[in-house]
């Protein structure tokens, strides 16, 4: 499905940070059948961005907020206890961005849009579909998304024992939130993830490594569909997951 826009306080947009481009666009166009570019495209739709990373550093998702103002939206960031990696600046014609962090330091952007208002394409297979921040302290984080965007939380069980946690604006989901526990490694920073759309998990995930990534998770089968956790050949994290038909069902 096309999207024209996004309302404010939407995460709109993901961006690949790099440190070989050419990597990254062979793996994401095998993976994905996006054809590659500074701006990833699937039938000629805008569905994810890539920048050169620092060289050494693994790659790395990264992803964005709608903003009417990059301007306005970083002093409101920072007044609900975040800090600023780099300040407002324009990205040629395509929009305007700022690179912020949470109060507990998950890093993310934001974007204002020029002649690029986010992805334009979703609902769709080798799409973005979620964004999630995964955190420690879950209170911190409702605090800061909170007086941020106006973001609240609510809660329902994914699985046994597993709280599946929503941000949502009034009656209309954003986002999610994952807390981490003792089974991730001591001194995982908090950080934002990145989940798209596939038609079949499983095949995914073999094509991921066929094409030199890992599988971190999965697959597993949960209420809302199967899903894996990847790595790239680079180091670069995100999710898959393929639909449940009750999930596609709502979409009809």
């Amino acid at each position: 499905m096309r999207v024209r826009g996004y309302a404010p306080a939407t995460p709109c947009w993901a961006e690949y940070a790099a440190a070989d481009t050419g990597v990254a666009a062979a793996f994401y166009s095998g993976l994905f059948g996006w054809a590659p570019g500074e701006v990833f495209t699937l039938d000629g739709r805008a569905v994810a961005g890539m920048v050169p990373g620092q060289p050494g550093r693994p790659g790395a998702w990264l992803g964005y907020v709608s903003a009417p103002s990059a301007d306005d939206m970083v002093a409101t960031v920072v007044e609900a206890g975040g800090s600023v990696l780099a300040p407002p600046h324009d990205r040629g014609g395509m929009g305007r961005a700022a690179l912020v962090t949470d109060a507990e330091g998950a890093v993310f952007g934001l974007w204002q849009r020029g002649s690029l208002g986010g992805a334009e394409a979703a609902n769709e297979p080798a799409t973005m579909c979620w964004t999630e921040v995964v955190t420690w302290r879950e209170d911190t984080a409702v605090d800061f998304y909170g007086k941020a965007f106006r973001w609240s939380e609510r809660k329902s069980e994914i699985a046994e024992g597993v709280d599946h946690i929503e941000w949502f604006i009034d009656s209309r989901v954003v986002g999610g939130m994952s807390v981490m526990d003792e089974r991730y490694p001591a001194g995982t920073p908090a950080h934002w993830r990145i989940t798209f759309e596939v038609a079949d998990c499983a095949a995914t995930v073999a094509r991921c490594t066929e094409l030199g990534g890992m599988v971190q998770i999965g697959p597993l089968e949960l209420p809302v569909g199967d899903y894996a956790l990847l790595t790239d050949p680079q180091g670069g994290s995100f999710g898959v997951i393929a639909l449940s038909d009750a999930i596609l069902a709502t979409r009809l």
